[in-house]
């Protein structure tokens, strides 16, 4: 199962960073195919380690929102064959959401869901 970005995804990347997502198709993983709310954090402005995180998802600094997530890691290397530059940008500004462990959630107003 997949997406396709259709729409410039909310987030904290600037705009031009964020535009360079839509077109592509990103696959979503079995545990993750269906469209649910999640509760985010901020790529820049959000907690790095674990701990930090679970401590600001318990005291309400999360937000919530509704989308599908994809692996950040798989995400940003196929963003890397459509812009190079755009790729860059998330692994200067973002290389802890990229060791293939974190996910990037694409909310559902920028997506469509693809078999």
């Amino acid at each position: 199962m997949n997406i396709k970005i259709v729409r410039r995804p909310a987030g904290e990347a600037p705009e031009w960073v964020r535009d360079e997502w839509i077109g592509l198709s990103l696959p979503l993983t079995s545990k993750r195919e269906r469209e649910r709310e999640w509760r985010g954090l901020g790529v820049l402005t959000g907690p790095r380690g674990w701990i930090l995180q679970l401590w600001a998802l318990l005291s309400g600094k999360s937000f919530k929102v509704k989308g599908y997530a994809v692996n950040a890691k798989t995400a940003v290397d196929q963003l890397a064959d459509r812009s190079p530059s755009a790729a860059a940008w998330w692994r200067e500004h973002t290389p802890h959401m990229l060791r293939g462990r974190r996910y990037f959630v694409f909310d559902t107003a920028s997506c469509e869901r693809k078999p």
